[in-house]
């Protein structure tokens, strides 16, 4: 069994209120999950407009397959609009 726990954290653009930023969180969260199936979450910066902390945790028979995965949401981060990584945690076992 393969485990990988992956954060985020991103900064985010043009966000005015903590009510748009709770929809660009709630929207990209579940995206992430409707697409790959993942446990996904914010995890830190929960009153700040312009920044937000999400983790991620894949849990495969096979290591190929758990790199996949959190590349695929990697990419998926990556192309969010108004969103930009800027740390990236992996943890592995």
């Amino acid at each position: 069994m393969h485990v990988a726990v992956v954060t985020y954290q991103l900064k985010l653009f043009g966000i005015e209120s903590l009510k748009e930023r709770r929809s660009f969180v709630k929207k990209l969260v579940n995206r992430i999950r409707k697409q790959l199936n993942v446990s996904v979450a914010e995890i830190g910066n929960c009153d700040s407009k312009t920044s937000v902390e999400i983790g991620i945790a894949v849990i495969s028979s096979s290591q190929k397959i758990t790199d996949s995965v959190v590349r695929s949401v990697t990419k998926i981060v990556e192309s969010t609009h108004g969103a930009e990584i800027i740390d990236y945690e992996r943890e592995q076992w």
